[in-house]
Protein backbone atom coordinates (compact mmCIF):
# COMPACT_ATOMS: atom_id res chain seq x y z
CA UNK A 1 0.00 0.00 0.00
CA UNK A 2 1.26 3.48 -0.90
CA UNK A 3 0.53 5.37 2.32
CA UNK A 4 2.30 8.45 0.99
CA UNK A 5 -0.06 8.40 -1.96
CA UNK A 6 -3.00 8.41 0.43
CA UNK A 7 -1.48 11.27 2.41
CA UNK A 8 -1.10 13.22 -0.83
CA UNK A 9 -4.90 13.21 -1.21
CA UNK A 10 -5.03 15.51 1.82
CA UNK A 11 -1.53 16.94 1.48
CA UNK A 12 -2.35 20.46 2.63
CA UNK A 13 -4.45 19.36 5.61
CA UNK A 14 -1.94 16.71 6.68
CA UNK A 15 0.86 19.28 6.65
CA UNK A 16 -1.32 21.63 8.71
CA UNK A 17 -1.73 18.88 11.32
CA UNK A 18 2.04 18.34 11.49
CA UNK A 19 2.71 22.07 11.72
CA UNK A 20 0.19 22.49 14.54
CA UNK A 21 1.64 19.61 16.50
CA UNK A 22 5.19 20.92 16.15
CA UNK A 23 4.12 24.43 17.15
CA UNK A 24 2.15 23.17 20.16
CA UNK A 25 5.11 21.18 21.47
CA UNK A 26 7.57 24.08 21.51
CA UNK A 27 9.37 24.49 24.82
CA UNK A 28 12.02 26.72 26.35
CA UNK A 29 13.66 23.63 27.85
CA UNK A 30 16.74 22.63 25.85
CA UNK A 31 16.43 18.98 26.90
CA UNK A 32 12.72 18.76 26.14
CA UNK A 33 13.21 20.49 22.79
CA UNK A 34 15.89 17.96 21.85
CA UNK A 35 13.67 15.05 22.85
CA UNK A 36 10.69 16.47 20.95
CA UNK A 37 12.80 16.97 17.82
CA UNK A 38 14.00 13.37 18.06
CA UNK A 39 10.44 12.08 18.45
CA UNK A 40 9.09 14.14 15.56
CA UNK A 41 11.96 13.00 13.35
CA UNK A 42 11.41 9.33 14.21
CA UNK A 43 7.61 9.33 14.12
CA UNK A 44 5.77 6.44 12.52
CA UNK A 45 3.19 6.45 9.76
CA UNK A 46 0.87 8.68 11.83
CA UNK A 47 -1.96 6.38 10.81
CA UNK A 48 -4.46 7.48 13.45
CA UNK A 49 -4.51 11.19 12.56
CA UNK A 50 -4.51 10.21 8.89
CA UNK A 51 -7.63 8.09 9.36
CA UNK A 52 -9.28 10.89 11.33
CA UNK A 53 -8.62 13.46 8.63
CA UNK A 54 -9.78 11.13 5.85
CA UNK A 55 -12.95 10.31 7.81
CA UNK A 56 -13.80 13.99 8.23
CA UNK A 57 -13.10 14.66 4.56
CA UNK A 58 -15.35 11.77 3.54
CA UNK A 59 -18.13 13.12 5.77
CA UNK A 60 -18.04 16.75 4.73
CA UNK A 61 -14.65 18.42 4.94
CA UNK A 62 -11.82 19.51 7.20
CA UNK A 63 -11.69 22.63 9.35
CA UNK A 64 -9.41 24.03 12.05
CA UNK A 65 -11.03 21.92 14.75
CA UNK A 66 -10.44 18.79 12.66
CA UNK A 67 -6.75 19.67 12.42
CA UNK A 68 -6.61 20.11 16.20
CA UNK A 69 -8.26 16.70 16.69
CA UNK A 70 -5.64 15.08 14.46
CA UNK A 71 -2.82 16.70 16.46
CA UNK A 72 -4.39 15.64 19.77
CA UNK A 73 -4.70 12.08 18.47
CA UNK A 74 -1.03 11.77 17.57
CA UNK A 75 0.13 13.50 20.75
CA UNK A 76 -1.93 11.13 22.91
CA UNK A 77 -0.59 8.16 20.97
CA UNK A 78 3.01 9.28 21.43
CA UNK A 79 2.45 9.96 25.14
CA UNK A 80 1.21 6.39 25.66
CA UNK A 81 4.21 4.97 23.78
CA UNK A 82 6.62 6.98 25.93
CA UNK A 83 5.00 5.56 29.04
CA UNK A 84 4.76 2.03 27.61
CA UNK A 85 8.46 1.97 26.74
CA UNK A 86 9.32 2.51 30.40
CA UNK A 87 6.80 -0.10 31.59
CA UNK A 88 8.15 -2.62 29.06
CA UNK A 89 11.81 -1.55 29.39
CA UNK A 90 11.97 -1.22 25.60
CA UNK A 91 15.29 -0.24 24.00
CA UNK A 92 14.04 0.38 20.46
CA UNK A 93 10.85 1.40 18.70
CA UNK A 94 10.41 1.76 14.91
CA UNK A 95 14.09 0.96 14.50
CA UNK A 96 15.25 3.88 16.68
CA UNK A 97 16.32 4.02 20.31
CA UNK A 98 13.54 4.82 22.74
CA UNK A 99 13.69 7.95 24.88
CA UNK A 100 14.04 5.87 28.02
CA UNK A 101 17.07 4.15 26.45
CA UNK A 102 18.63 7.22 24.80
CA UNK A 103 18.03 9.46 27.83
CA UNK A 104 16.45 8.06 31.02
CA UNK A 105 13.17 6.40 32.05
CA UNK A 106 12.25 9.56 33.94
CA UNK A 107 12.77 11.65 30.80
CA UNK A 108 10.45 9.33 28.88
CA UNK A 109 7.69 9.50 31.50
CA UNK A 110 7.92 13.27 31.91
CA UNK A 111 8.00 13.86 28.15
CA UNK A 112 4.91 11.67 27.85
CA UNK A 113 3.24 13.80 30.50
CA UNK A 114 4.20 16.94 28.57
CA UNK A 115 2.73 15.63 25.31
CA UNK A 116 -0.46 14.61 27.14
CA UNK A 117 -0.75 18.03 28.78
CA UNK A 118 -0.21 19.82 25.47
CA UNK A 119 -2.85 17.63 23.82
CA UNK A 120 -5.33 18.58 26.52
CA UNK A 121 -4.44 22.26 26.14
CA UNK A 122 -5.40 22.08 22.47
CA UNK A 123 -8.75 20.56 23.40
CA UNK A 124 -9.42 23.25 26.00
CA UNK A 125 -8.80 25.95 23.39
CA UNK A 126 -11.51 24.49 21.16
CA UNK A 127 -14.11 24.81 23.95
CA UNK A 128 -16.05 21.82 22.63
CA UNK A 129 -17.29 19.57 25.48
CA UNK A 130 -18.38 16.76 23.16
CA UNK A 131 -14.97 16.44 21.52
CA UNK A 132 -13.31 16.73 24.93
CA UNK A 133 -15.54 13.87 26.04
CA UNK A 134 -14.42 11.64 23.15
CA UNK A 135 -10.78 12.05 24.08
CA UNK A 136 -11.14 11.83 27.86
CA UNK A 137 -12.98 8.51 27.35
CA UNK A 138 -10.09 7.38 25.17
CA UNK A 139 -7.49 8.25 27.83
CA UNK A 140 -9.58 6.41 30.42
CA UNK A 141 -9.81 3.34 28.17
CA UNK A 142 -6.08 3.39 27.37
CA UNK A 143 -5.13 3.45 31.04
CA UNK A 144 -7.60 0.76 32.11
CA UNK A 145 -6.63 -1.46 29.18
CA UNK A 146 -2.94 -1.41 30.04
CA UNK A 147 -3.63 -2.08 33.72
CA UNK A 148 -6.04 -4.91 32.93
CA UNK A 149 -3.42 -6.47 30.66
CA UNK A 150 -0.88 -6.22 33.49
CA UNK A 151 -3.38 -7.93 35.80
CA UNK A 152 -3.88 -10.76 33.33
CA UNK A 153 -0.12 -11.15 32.86
CA UNK A 154 0.00 -11.94 36.57
CA UNK A 155 -2.97 -14.29 36.76
CA UNK A 156 -2.30 -15.92 33.35
CA UNK A 157 -5.98 -16.65 32.81
CA UNK A 158 -6.72 -14.40 29.85
CA UNK A 159 -9.96 -15.54 28.20
CA UNK A 160 -10.99 -14.60 24.68
CA UNK A 161 -13.42 -12.01 26.05
CA UNK A 162 -10.62 -10.60 28.27
CA UNK A 163 -8.44 -10.33 25.19
CA UNK A 164 -10.99 -8.33 23.23
CA UNK A 165 -11.56 -6.06 26.20
CA UNK A 166 -7.82 -5.41 26.36
CA UNK A 167 -7.29 -4.70 22.68
CA UNK A 168 -10.35 -2.46 22.43
CA UNK A 169 -9.12 -0.39 25.35
CA UNK A 170 -5.41 -0.22 24.54
CA UNK A 171 -5.66 0.13 20.74
CA UNK A 172 -9.11 0.47 19.20
CA UNK A 173 -10.21 3.20 21.64
CA UNK A 174 -7.71 5.66 20.17
CA UNK A 175 -8.87 4.86 16.63
CA UNK A 176 -12.42 5.57 17.83
CA UNK A 177 -11.40 8.83 19.50
CA UNK A 178 -9.51 9.94 16.39
CA UNK A 179 -12.40 9.27 14.04
CA UNK A 180 -15.34 10.39 16.20
CA UNK A 181 -13.73 13.70 17.09
CA UNK A 182 -12.71 14.45 13.51
CA UNK A 183 -16.11 13.53 12.08
CA UNK A 184 -17.97 15.44 14.79
CA UNK A 185 -15.98 18.55 13.89
CA UNK A 186 -17.74 18.59 10.49
CA UNK A 187 -20.91 16.53 10.98
CA UNK A 188 -23.21 16.26 14.01
CA UNK A 189 -25.47 13.48 12.65
CA UNK A 190 -25.62 10.68 15.26
CA UNK A 191 -26.02 7.89 12.70
CA UNK A 192 -23.01 9.09 10.73
CA UNK A 193 -21.01 9.20 13.95
CA UNK A 194 -22.11 5.67 14.86
CA UNK A 195 -21.21 4.28 11.44
CA UNK A 196 -17.79 5.90 11.52
CA UNK A 197 -17.24 4.72 15.11
CA UNK A 198 -17.93 1.16 13.91
CA UNK A 199 -15.35 1.61 11.17
CA UNK A 200 -12.75 2.85 13.65
CA UNK A 201 -13.47 0.16 16.23
CA UNK A 202 -13.22 -2.76 13.81
CA UNK A 203 -10.13 -1.31 12.17
CA UNK A 204 -8.43 -0.77 15.54
CA UNK A 205 -9.21 -4.31 16.68
CA UNK A 206 -7.88 -5.73 13.41
CA UNK A 207 -4.77 -3.58 13.69
CA UNK A 208 -3.94 -5.03 17.12
CA UNK A 209 -4.70 -8.62 16.12
CA UNK A 210 -2.30 -8.17 13.20
CA UNK A 211 0.47 -7.07 15.57
CA UNK A 212 -0.29 -10.03 17.83
CA UNK A 213 -0.03 -12.42 14.89
CA UNK A 214 3.34 -10.99 13.90
CA UNK A 215 4.65 -11.77 17.38
CA UNK A 216 4.36 -15.46 16.49
CA UNK A 217 6.05 -15.10 13.08
CA UNK A 218 9.78 -14.65 13.78
CA UNK A 219 10.54 -15.09 10.08
CA UNK A 220 9.01 -11.68 9.33
CA UNK A 221 10.91 -8.42 9.58
CA UNK A 222 8.31 -6.25 11.29
CA UNK A 223 10.58 -3.77 13.02
CA UNK A 224 10.23 -5.35 16.44
CA UNK A 225 11.55 -8.65 17.84
CA UNK A 226 9.16 -11.59 17.75
CA UNK A 227 8.10 -13.29 20.94
CA UNK A 228 7.92 -10.18 23.09
CA UNK A 229 4.32 -10.77 24.12
CA UNK A 230 4.78 -14.27 25.44
CA UNK A 231 8.04 -13.31 27.20
CA UNK A 232 6.05 -10.56 28.96
CA UNK A 233 3.35 -13.12 29.80
CA UNK A 234 0.79 -11.47 27.53
CA UNK A 235 -1.55 -14.13 26.20
CA UNK A 236 -2.93 -13.00 22.83
CA UNK A 237 -5.34 -14.42 20.26
CA UNK A 238 -3.00 -16.81 18.38
CA UNK A 239 -2.05 -18.51 21.65
CA UNK A 240 -5.58 -18.38 23.08
CA UNK A 241 -6.85 -20.15 19.95
CA UNK A 242 -4.11 -22.78 20.22
CA UNK A 243 -4.68 -23.37 23.94
CA UNK A 244 -8.41 -23.81 23.33
CA UNK A 245 -7.63 -26.70 20.94
CA UNK A 246 -4.62 -28.25 22.66
CA UNK A 247 -4.40 -31.39 24.76
CA UNK A 248 -4.49 -30.86 28.53
CA UNK A 249 -0.89 -32.01 28.96
CA UNK A 250 0.33 -29.53 26.33
CA UNK A 251 -1.64 -26.71 27.88
CA UNK A 252 -0.42 -27.53 31.38
CA UNK A 253 3.20 -27.69 30.18
CA UNK A 254 3.08 -24.24 28.61
CA UNK A 255 1.23 -22.69 31.55
CA UNK A 256 3.82 -24.15 33.92
CA UNK A 257 6.56 -22.41 31.95
CA UNK A 258 4.59 -19.18 31.98
CA UNK A 259 3.99 -19.31 35.73
CA UNK A 260 7.63 -19.99 36.58
CA UNK A 261 9.56 -16.67 36.58
CA UNK A 262 12.79 -18.64 36.31
CA UNK A 263 11.74 -20.36 33.06
CA UNK A 264 14.19 -20.18 30.18
CA UNK A 265 12.81 -17.55 27.79
CA UNK A 266 14.01 -19.38 24.68
CA UNK A 267 12.28 -22.57 25.79
CA UNK A 268 9.08 -20.67 26.56
CA UNK A 269 9.12 -18.98 23.19
CA UNK A 270 9.90 -22.24 21.39
CA UNK A 271 7.02 -24.13 23.00
CA UNK A 272 4.56 -21.29 22.47
CA UNK A 273 5.40 -20.92 18.77
CA UNK A 274 5.23 -24.70 18.29
CA UNK A 275 1.83 -24.89 19.98
CA UNK A 276 0.47 -21.99 17.91
CA UNK A 277 1.76 -23.68 14.76
CA UNK A 278 0.39 -27.12 15.66
CA UNK A 279 -3.13 -25.85 16.34
CA UNK A 280 -3.34 -23.18 13.60
CA UNK A 281 -3.42 -20.27 16.02
CA UNK A 282 -2.17 -17.84 13.38
CA UNK A 283 -4.72 -18.96 10.80
CA UNK A 284 -7.57 -18.66 13.30
CA UNK A 285 -6.44 -15.19 14.37
CA UNK A 286 -6.00 -14.15 10.72
CA UNK A 287 -9.56 -15.23 10.01
CA UNK A 288 -10.85 -13.08 12.88
CA UNK A 289 -8.70 -10.17 11.69
CA UNK A 290 -10.15 -10.39 8.17
CA UNK A 291 -13.68 -10.43 9.56
CA UNK A 292 -13.07 -7.20 11.42
CA UNK A 293 -11.54 -5.61 8.31
CA UNK A 294 -14.63 -6.65 6.35
CA UNK A 295 -16.92 -5.14 9.00
CA UNK A 296 -14.88 -1.94 8.95
CA UNK A 297 -15.31 -1.66 5.20
CA UNK A 298 -19.03 -2.42 5.40
CA UNK A 299 -19.45 0.40 7.93
CA UNK A 300 -18.54 2.85 5.16
CA UNK A 301 -21.28 1.71 2.77
CA UNK A 302 -23.47 4.71 3.65
CA UNK A 303 -20.87 7.18 2.37
CA UNK A 304 -21.04 8.62 -1.11
CA UNK A 305 -18.17 7.48 -3.32
CA UNK A 306 -15.11 9.69 -3.07
CA UNK A 307 -11.33 9.52 -3.08
CA UNK A 308 -11.40 9.68 0.73
CA UNK A 309 -13.86 6.80 1.13
CA UNK A 310 -11.67 4.76 -1.21
CA UNK A 311 -8.61 5.60 0.89
CA UNK A 312 -10.38 4.45 4.06
CA UNK A 313 -11.30 1.17 2.36
CA UNK A 314 -7.72 0.68 1.12
CA UNK A 315 -6.43 1.19 4.67
CA UNK A 316 -8.85 -1.42 6.04
CA UNK A 317 -7.83 -3.93 3.38
CA UNK A 318 -4.17 -3.16 4.00
CA UNK A 319 -4.48 -4.07 7.67
CA UNK A 320 -6.05 -7.39 6.71
CA UNK A 321 -3.66 -8.34 3.93
CA UNK A 322 -0.31 -7.00 5.13
CA UNK A 323 2.37 -9.66 5.72
CA UNK A 324 5.28 -7.53 6.92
Amino acid sequence: MDINGIKSDIKKEFQSFKDLMEQTLKSESTLLSAINLYLLKNGGKQLRPLIGLLSAKACGGINDITISCAAVTEMLHTATLLHDDVADNSDHRRGARTIQSKYTPAASILTGDFWLAKALSLLVKEENPRIMGFFTKTVEDLSEGELFQMQKAETLDTSESDYYRIIYSKTASLFVGAVKSAVYSVCKDDQVLKNMENYAEHLGIAFQIRDDIFDYMPELDTGKPAGGDIIERKITLPLIAALNSSEKAEKDSLLALLKNPASDENQLLKEAIELVGKYSGIAIAQSVLMEHCKKAEESLSFLEDSTYKTDLIVLARYVGERLN
